[in-house]
C-alpha cells in the first residue's frame, strides 16, 4: 500500500532535483559560453594538432581524490573533449579523462545525450590546500571555470532519515499507511551517533530528521538536535505538526537549535476545520504550541527559519490566499508551500471525491494568492500525465519497482547488486529509525526531464565503518559499471 506514496514522494523529490539542475546547468553553460577558454599558457597543443572548437563548461567537485564536472565543445556537439587536471604551480598533472559520461544537470544541451560529464581518479591524493588551487583544462585550451556551487565532495543529495516510525495523527491525506500500525519504535543513540557520520556529505537543508513521521514523538528528540555537531547543524532540518503538548523548554531548544529550517504542517486557522484535516489533533493545543515556538523564536532571536506546508482541498481553498499573507506577516514564514495531495489508493474515495481541486480551482488559487518575494510562497499543482503508457507497461513497471525498492527492507539483508550504470557523486539516501540505509542513484538511461532511479546498496548504518570509504567505493563502482556496460 506505501508503493505509491513512496513513489510520489521521490517522484516529487527528484522533479525538484532536475528543476534545479537543469537551472544551474543553464546558468553555468551561458556563463561559461561568455567566457570561453583562449589562454594559452597551459596549452599541451602542438602546431601539427589541428584547433579545436572553444569549449564551455564547469568543475563541479573536487575532492582530495576525484574531479567531477562536464564540458562541451558548443561548435562541435557529437564530439567528446578530453580533459585533464593539473597543479599550476609545479605543472604536476594529476589525472585524465574523457567527458563523455551521463551529466544529469544537462538536459537540453549539445545531443540532448546529457553525456558531457567527466568524473576520474586522481594519481594521488592530494592536500587540502593542493584542492584550493588544481585546475582542470581541456588541451590545447585554457582552464574550466569552477562552478559558483563548487563542493568538495557531497555525493549525497539528500537524506531522509526518521527517528521514529509512527504519528500522532492520522489525517485523512496522509501518504503514509497506518492501518497496521500499532506501536512506535524509535531510533537509538547510536544508531543516531552512526547517522550524523553521513552529515558532511549533504547539503545544507538536505538533512531530513523526519521524513514520513512526527520526530517529536521520540522521547529524546530535544537531546538528539542537541547531538548535531554545530558546523553542521545548517544541513538539518525537520517537519512537525506541533500537535503534541509540550514544556517550554522544547521550545527554546528548537529556537537554539542553528537548524537550517523548521517545517509546520497545518491546513487551517478554523477551529473546526483545522482538527477534521488533522485528525487526532486539538486545535487549542496546536494554537498554544504555535504561540510558545514564536514566543521563543523572538525571545532567541532564532536564525532557525520556519515554513509552513499546506495541502490545498476544496474545504480550505478560499481561506488559503490570507492564510498565506498571514503567516508571511505574522508567522515568521520564511516560506509557505501550498501543494497537492499525493494520490495514494487508500485515501478514502469520499475523501479525494469531496476535497481534491479541480483544474480551474487550482487556476483560481493561483490567481489570488498574495504577492511575495520570490521562493516565498511555492505552489505544487497536481503534474499533468504525459504519454501514459499502456496498462500493461504500467502494471510491469509497478511490478518490477515494487520488488527492488519499496517493500519493507530487513536490516540483515546484503548489499544489493547494481544491475545497470548509475551516475557517480548523485545518491539519495533513506534511513529508518532501526539504522536501514537504502541508497539510490540515477540511472544513466534518464533522458529529458525524467530521471530514473535505481537501487544500489541496503545496509545498517552502524556496519559501515568509514563513510568515506564506503561512498567513494559507490563512485568508482558507477564508473567500472559505466565502462562494463
Amino acid at each position: 500500500m506505501l508503493l505509491s506514496g513512496l513513489k510520489a514522494f521521490r517522484r516529487t523529490f527528484l522533479n525538484k532535483v532536475t528543476r534545479l539542475s537543469e537551472k544551474h546547468a543553464t546558468t553555468d553553460a551561458t556563463a561559461s559560453s561568455t567566457s570561453t577558454s583562449t589562454s594559452t599558457s597551459t596549452s599541451t597543443s602542438t602546431s601539427e594538432a589541428p584547433p579545436l572548437p572553444p569549449s564551455t563548461g564547469f568543475i563541479d567537485q573536487i575532492s582530495t581524490r576525484h574531479v567531477q564536472g562536464w564540458t562541451i565543445a558548443p561548435e562541435s556537439p557529437a564530439q567528446r573533449l578530453n580533459v585533464e587536471a593539473f597543479l599550476p604551480e609545479t605543472g604536476e598533472k594529476l589525472g585524465h579523462g574523457t567527458a563523455d559520461q551521463f551529466h544529469y544537470g544537462l538536459s537540453g544541451i549539445g545531443d540532448g545525450s546529457r553525456r558531457y560529464g567527466f568524473w576520474f581518479h586522481l594519481t594521488r591524493e592530494i592536500t587540502p590546500a593542493e584542492r584550493e588551487t588544481l585546475r582542470v583544462r581541456v588541451p590545447g585550451q585554457g582552464d574550466l571555470a569552477r562552478s559558483p556551487n563548487l563542493s568538495s565532495w557531497q555525493p549525497l543529495l539528500h537524506v531522509a532519515m526518521d527517528i521514529v516510525d509512527n504519528c500522532n495523527l492520522r489525517c485523512p491525506f496522509c501518504l503514509y499507511d497506518y492501518s497496521a500500525v500499532r506501536r512506535t519504535h524509535v531510533m537509538t543513540r547510536d544508531t543516531l551517533e552512526a547517522a550524523l557520520r553521513l552529515l558532511p556529505y549533504t547539503k545544507d537543508g538536505e538533512f531530513w530528521f523526519s521524513c514520513l513521521h512526527e520526530p517529536s514523538l521520540h522521547p529524546e528528540f530535544a537531546s538528539f538536535l542537541d547531538a548535531i555537531p554545530p558546523a553542521f547543524r545548517k544541513k538539518v532540518f525537520f517537519t512537525t505538526n506541533l500537535a503534541r503538548r509540550m514544556p517550554e523548554s522544547y521550545f527554546r531548544t528548537l529556537a537554539q537549535s542553528g537548524i537550517d529550517h523548521i517545517n509546520i504542517s497545518m491546513e487551517s486557522r478554523t477551529p473546526e476545520l483545522y482538527e477534521r484535516m488533522r485528525k487526532g489533533a486539538r486545535f487549542p493545543i496546536f494554537m498554544q504550541n504555535w504561540d510558545r515556538l514564536l514566543a521563543a523564536f523572538r525571545d532567541a532571536e532564532s536564525t532557525v527559519a520556519l515554513r509552513y506546508v499546506i495541502m490545498a482541498y476544496k474545504s480550505n481553498l478560499h481561506e488559503l490566499p490570507e492564510l498565506s499573507r498571514y503567516l508571511l506577516s505574522e508567522g515568521r514564514a520564511a516560506q509557505v508551500e501550498i501543494r497537492y495531495t499525493y494520490d495514494v489508493p487508500f485515501i478514502d474515495v469520499a475523501f479525494r471525491q469531496q476535497e481534491f481541486l479541480e483544474e480551474a480551482e487550482w487556476d483560481w488559487l493561483q490567481a489570488n494568492l498574495p504577492v511575495a518575494e520570490p521562493g516565498q510562497i511555492l505552489l505544487a499543482r497536481p503534474p499533468v500525465p504525459q504519454n501514459p503508457a499502456p496498462a500493461d507497461a504500467q502494471n510491469e513497471t509497478e511490478t518490477e519497482t515494487a520488488s527492488v525498492s519499496a517493500l519493507p527492507i530487513k536490516p540483515e539483508e546484503t548489499p544489493q547488486t547494481v544491475k545497470e550504470p548509475f551516475i557517480p557523486g548523485h545518491y539519495l539516501a533513506q534511513l529508518s529509525w532501526d539504522g536501514t540505509l537504502e541508497l539510490k542513484g540515477i540511472s544513466q538511461a534518464s533522458s529529458g526531464a525524467a530521471l530514473i532511479e535505481v537501487p544500489v546498496v541496503t545496509k545498517n548504518i552502524r556496519d559501515i565503518p568509514d563513510i568515506d570509504a564506503f561512498l567513494y567505493a559507490l563512485d568508482c563502482k558507477s564508473i567500472q559499471t559505466s565502462e562494463a556496460s
